[in-house]
């Protein structure tokens, strides 16, 4: 029995010695460099591990603590991760700070490539707990901390552009955007621990060419722009974007735009401000280049919207000389729908059309927009209306592709981002600013002569770009310029500005705009009025068809009122019965009306012809 089992036990231990060597030469793992490229390569199971990132090295660094823990709880990872985040909120709530600190690294530890831990309790730290503290060299401590654990998270996680794009977020929004933006610039800029920290552990280096300053430092929108810009990288390698390629790609622009508006505050102009801008402008425009991937499966590029008008506009022409006198009919049809004044303006060449026409226009060429798909069908020809047909879906799929783009285009506001980058770079803007500046510095030293002349610098300064540019004047830039005139008007301890106030004609605008008297067509108008009407002002221009169009709204109810008053049709008292109608005409008044309280002023100056003929009562 003895020598039996003795036997027995030697087998064992030959088949067990015959399957390692196979076994290792199978399994055996690849030699990897610090930077995680292959030295030597591995076994056939570790080469299907590279092919297919099945392996906890393919998805980021392996950390043995996260390891040991994650056997420790027996498969139990779930909820153990779910009673210490029961215990983080807690400490949070309690104020224990340095267990709350323990407790979030732990759950990183068990589940380490589940990213909404690190994109939550990264913005825990940033957003919630440094609010708790008074110090603001405090509460940047705690920003830090925050930032520090997601660039862990993406350690672990090198193949999520997830990281790398939260990370761009909070170096721009929470530092550059936050109460104590401008005490967490300073801190930042002087941070060269946390310079050579982040480029120790994630190897981007903050101190380039591309994320300094005009002072020579580190910026934090700077460096957001960075990090947008490796998570870029990243897609180009074959990674998933973090977002919608449309939200995911104007950040690192936008960012730009954002660092050239905070040196403007803090006192850099001329060069500095310029070059910030024009780079602004140059990442605009390759973000109108990317391929953008809509909601409805197509591909689109912002900046072909013109392009496209243009292609379709010659589709439309072939397609008209095509169907010939059936299209020629239809059109005329639609055109004889329209009012006379409505013609005109249509007819008139682009630089010629008055602001009523130009008003009108945009309307009316809505209006009379042809149906490709049912002038083919009036065709009588079958043949002929068969191609026209295949014609007619062509001309409607490029029309809803210019749908998309513009609908595209409006959600980040692309026309007047990219006609703001250019305005920023004028002389002008840049005066206008660098005046503001200087007259809030002599506000704060209560030296009141310089701060008028400062002022007033800057308000014509302002008046003369919004007559280039007149797309400044409906965003945040009006709004900083409204608070400066408040500002202005309360030292002058006036009721009324001045008659000669450069800008009265833009806080008239801006009246207008935010009672919204103005008609929609016109505010479509607005970003391309510089290239269409080179060298007309839009502001009087606006502001003249306001005062008509106010005119005869009043008008209209004071007409209204008096035929009621004298057809006895006022408003009844809804306890009196209601008789019904009166039968038969009323008669005509024997008595003239009462002469009015106040002359009517006279018009400044002749009223165009009116936008549309007056409908019969």
């Amino acid at each position: 029995m003895n020598a039996t089992v003795l036997r027995r036990r030697i087998a064992y231990i030959c088949a067990i010695v015959a399957l390692i060597v196979p076994l290792y030469f199978l399994g055996r793992p690849a030699v990897r460099n610090r930077d995680g490229s292959i030295k030597q390569a591995g076994g056939t199971l570790a080469g299907l591990r590279d092919n297919y990132n099945l392996g906890q090295g393919d998805l980021g660094e392996i950390e043995p603590a996260s390891e040991s823990m994650r056997l420790a709880t027996l498969g139990l990872r779930g909820p153990a991760a779910t009673i210490l985040w029961q215990k983080a909120e807690y400490y949070k709530r309690e104020q224990y700070w340095d267990r709350l600190s323990a407790t979030l690294n732990q759950i990183a530890a068990l589940q380490p490539h589940f990213i909404e831990i690190w994109k939550f309790q990264s913005h825990n730290m940033s957003y919630n707990v440094s609010t708790q503290f008074d110090n603001y060299r405090h509460r940047y401590q705690w920003v830090k901390r925050g930032m520090d654990y997601l660039v862990r998270g993406s350690k672990v996680n090198k193949h999520r552009t997830e990281m790398p794009y939260e990370l761009g977020w909070f170096f721009g929004n929470k530092m550059g955007v936050a109460d104590e933006k401008i005490q967490y610039r300073e801190l930042y800029r002087d941070d060269r621990d946390f310079h050579e920290e982040i480029l120790e552990t994630t190897g981007l280096d903050v101190t380039k060419k591309e994320g300094i300053g005009p002072d020579q430092k580190p910026d934090n929108w700077l460096t957001g722009r960075l990090w947008y810009l490796r998570s870029y990288a990243m897609v180009e390698e074959g990674y998933e974007p973090a977002k919608s390629s449309l939200m995911f790609y104007q950040k690192a622009p936008q960012w730009l735009m954002k660092y050239s508006e905070a040196i403007q505050k803090e006192g850099y102009f001329t060069q500095a401000a310029r070059f910030g801008w024009r780079s602004s402008q140059e990442g605009w425009a390759d973000f109108g280049k990317r391929q953008i991937l809509t909601t409805w499966g197509d591909t689109i590029f912002l900046s072909e919207v013109e392009q496209a008008n243009t292609d379709y506009k010659e589709a439309e022409n072939r397609f008209a000389e095509f169907c010939g006198e059936t299209w020629d009919r239809l059109r005329a049809a639609k055109l004889n729908s329209l009012s006379p004044t409505q013609r005109k303006a249509i007819a008139t060449p682009y630089s010629e059309r008055t602001f009523d026409q130009i008003l009108l226009a945009e309307n009316a060429e809505l209006m009379i927009e042809m149906n490709p798909v049912a002038v083919a069908k009036q065709l009588d020809d079958p043949e002929k209306s068969i191609q026209a047909m295949q014609m007619a879906k062509n001309m409607v799929a490029r029309l809803e592709k210019i749908g998309h783009i513009e609908i595209y285009r409006s959600q980040v506001n692309y026309a007047y981002w990219a006609e703001r980058c250019l305005a920023e770079q004028n002389d002008d803007a840049l005066a206008a600013r660098q005046s503001m500046y200087e007259a809030e510095k002599f506000l704060e030293k209560a030296q009141l002569e310089e701060t008028f002349a400062s002022y007033e610098k800057a308000f014509q300064s302002w008046y003369d770009l919004f007559k280039q540019h007149p797309a400044m004047m409906v965003d945040d830039v009006a709004d900083d310029i409204l608070a400066s005139i408040t500002r202005y008007q309360r030292l002058l301890d006036v009721d009324e500005l001045p008659e000669d106030f450069p800008l009265n004609d833009f806080i008239k605008f801006r009246e207008v705009y935010e009672d919204q008297l103005a008609d929609p067509a016109m505010l479509g108008v607005i970003s391309q009025w510089p290239k269409r009407y080179p060298g007309r002002d839009f502001l009087k221009e606006m502001l003249r068809k306001s005062e008509i169009f106010a005119q005869q709204v009043a008008d209209g109810e004071a007409i209204e009122q008096a035929f009621q008053e004298t057809q006895g049709n006022a408003p009844k008292d809804p306890t009196e019965p209601d008789n019904g109608p009166p039968e038969g005409p009323a008669e005509k008044p024997t008595e003239e009306p009462a002469e009015p309280a106040e002359e009517p002023a006279e018009p400044a100056e002749e009223p165009a012809e009116p936008a549309e003929e007056p409908a019969e009562p």
